[in-house]
């Protein structure tokens, strides 16, 4: 079996990214995590991912970090990683591709992650989901989040707030990280 991994994009990845990007537009709906859109508003165009590459730098240097979700050479999905955050947008935000839905493949991300998230000193992590969002709900509960409130985010959509107390996650089986070489 293939193993899974998060890594953090590289060049190597573009042509996995490009296929990722095109089924999730295609399938529609909201893209998770934000980071992974490609759209410039600034030049009207979709980003070379050359370009997007040095979009997630930059966020990298501000604090927020990227990973593809990994089994073998196909990009399943990807977290992001934030060290600050307002709380209706949590500490991490993640999707898996419409294609590979439903396999529990974002609970294990999530689990994967959160030792990053340890490491970082982030604690407790706060995650939300759109109030509709019932298998990212589920995601968030398998991995030890506790409900606390709804909200509204920046759009007006409520959402939920979950709370995950690393003392009561289920993620201390090692970091998952491969660190950008494959």
């Amino acid at each position: 079996m293939e193993e899974l991994k998060l890594v953090r994009p590289s060049v190597e990845h573009k042509r996995q990214y490009e296929e990722m990007m095109e089924e999730w537009e295609g399938f529609g709906g909201r893209l998770n995590p934000g980071a992974l859109r490609r759209y410039s508003h600034k030049q009207q165009r979709n980003a070379t991912y050359e370009e997007w590459l040095q979009w997630i730098e930059d966020d990298r240097q501000a604090g927020q970090d990227l990973y593809f979700f990994m089994k073998g050479s196909a990009i399943l999905g990807a977290i992001s990683i934030r060290l600050r955050c307002a709380e209706v947008d949590g500490h991490s935000g993640y999707g898996i591709r419409p294609s590979q839905r439903r396999k529990g493949y974002a609970a294990m991300m999530l689990s994967m992650a959160l030792p990053v998230m340890k490491e970082r000193r982030i604690d407790p992590v706060i995650i939300t989901c759109a109030k509709d969002n019932i298998g990212s709900a589920k995601t968030i509960l398998r991995n030890g989040g506790v409900y606390i409130k709804d909200a509204a985010d920046g759009e007006g959509e409520t959402v939920e707030i979950y709370h995950i107390h690393m003392e009561n996650s289920v993620s201390d089986r090692g970091d998952g990280i491969g660190r950008g070489d494959g």
